[in-house]
């Protein structure tokens, strides 16, 4: 079986029972199947990253693996570092992806559109966040636009509208995950709050790995 593929199936049977997990109220379902399946996109993108455009996207996989660890703990501290990570980890994919698309104009309306979609999430969630996580929240979504647009640029560059449409497809799945998150994690009275945003969280991340593989950035991996 081809390497890929098989690093696909293992990740999707780890996102599935992380999934079932949170839907379940397991506990160490999740704790198990959560990690594994981001670990996962480190063998879906394949090989050691041999220049930058890897070496970030490696970062932004790795960075959110430790947030993936670090929000399974309870707490509003657990919270601000796991947001935290995923603030670096954003960074980190919005940099690689920029990068992969020279001169991309879509930039400036990247960051008024996700922008205004931001500040719009944080708007709504602000009454139901507690005074010491609103300026975390809010550095949050700042990066999440920030990364947004680093990815859309992809689609005025010179790299494959294909590849780009994949990314872009990623991204914005990744970026509502991530915009919902306080919301699922603060309103864990929903039974489908927290599957949902995991659903999306690896949908997207999967997309942007596979993006990043099937050379984006410039390398092709088989």
């Amino acid at each position: 079986m081809a390497p890929l593929r098989l690093s696909l199936i293992l990740y999707a049977a780890a996102v599935a029972g992380a999934v079932v997990g949170a839907a379940a109220k397991k506990p160490m379902v999740l704790g198990v199947g959560k990690p594994i399946a981001t670990v996962l996109l480190l063998a879906v993108l394949g090989g050691m990253p041999s220049d930058l455009f890897g070496a970030l996207v490696s970062s932004g996989i790795v960075l959110s693996l430790a947030a993936d660890i670090t929000l399974l703990a309870e707490g509003n501290k657990a919270l601000v570092v796991g947001l935290a990570l995923f603030l670096v980890a954003y960074l980190c994919y919005g940099l690689a992806f920029l990068g992969a698309g020279p001169g991309g104009w879509l930039v400036v309306p990247g960051l008024a559109v996700f922008g205004a979609c931001s500040a719009w999430l944080v708007r709504r969630q602000w009454r139901g966040i507690d005074s010491g996580l609103r300026a975390p929240v809010a550095a949050h979504a700042v990066s999440l636009a920030a990364m947004m647009a680093g990815v859309f640029s992809t689609l005025a560059g010179r790299a494959s509208l294909k590849l780009a449409a994949v990314a872009v497809v990623g991204a914005t799945l990744f970026y509502f995950s991530q915009a919902l998150l306080p919301w699922a994690r603060l309103r864990r009275s929903s039974v489908w709050a927290q599957p949902m945003t995991l659903a999306l969280y690896w949908g997207g991340q999967v997309c942007l790995v596979l993006a990043a593989r099937w050379g984006l950035g410039g390398k092709v991996v088989p």
